[in-house]
């Protein structure tokens, strides 16, 4: 099998720091538009009231997610020298966030996007809708943070450096109690968030500048 390209390593690195940017966007207008509440006629008014934030922060959040693919490539490509099954483990992870990211958005989108003129006017439509997508939102962030402690282990090791490693253990902490944003509330949430895209930028950057992958390999066996 050839070896990846450093191309391919600074492909995958401006994804990861684009979507981690991109993730941060979703919450920020998450905090603006504040949490739905939690009757199916106070959600269609606090849709309307709050359209054009939701359609931007579905957006975000729907290209956040489909970067994380050649993002999820890139870095499975750098790990695998140091820890094949683990990288295996937690990159699939994260490729499982990404379709779920997809679907969660399809489903929120018909919020604020009409689709031939229909649009969700119901409001036991619209609480199912609500429910699901944060719902579908906690799920993510506990897969995220699975995935982000694993890889932290396995970047203690390699050539990402001490420093990402612990912030990146921080940050699986961040994305399991981030999870939970209705009991710690959105400031807190928002915090979460903030460690969260501090990562992506920290790991997205170190890949941005990675060789290519032969010359990768004896960086690591070096290290190691």
């Amino acid at each position: 099998m050839s070896s990846p390209s450093k191309g391919s390593y600074k492909l995958g690195g401006a994804a990861l720091v684009a979507s981690g940017l991109l993730f941060l966007l979703r919450a920020v207008l998450d905090l603006i538009a504040g949490p739905p509440p939690s009757g199916g006629p106070e959600i269609l008014a606090w849709t309307a009231s709050r359209a054009p934030l939701l359609a931007i922060a579905n957006e975000a959040l729907f290209f956040a997610g489909m970067l994380l693919v050649p993002a999820i490539i890139a870095l499975y490509s750098s790990l695998a020298g140091t820890d094949k099954r683990a990288a295996g483990a937690a990159c699939g992870l994260m490729a499982v966030a990404a379709p779920v990211i997809a679907v969660l958005c399809i489903v929120h989108g018909r919020l604020v996007y009409p689709v031939y003129g229909i649009r969700i006017g119901t409001p036991d439509v619209a609480a199912l809708v609500i429910a699901v997508f944060y719902g579908g939102l906690h799920a993510i962030s506990l897969l995220l943070g699975a995935a982000t402690l694993v890889l932290s282990l396995i970047m203690r090791r390699g050539i990402y450096g001490r420093w990402v490693a612990v912030l990146g253990i921080a940050t699986s902490v961040a994305d399991v109690v981030g999870a939970y944003p209705y009991i710690i509330g959105p400031v807190p949430a928002l915090l979460c968030n903030v460690l969260f895209t501090a990562w992506f930028v920290a790991v997205g950057s170190v890949l941005y500048k990675l060789p290519d992958g032969a010359a990768l390999e004896r960086t690591v066996a070096l290290a190691l």
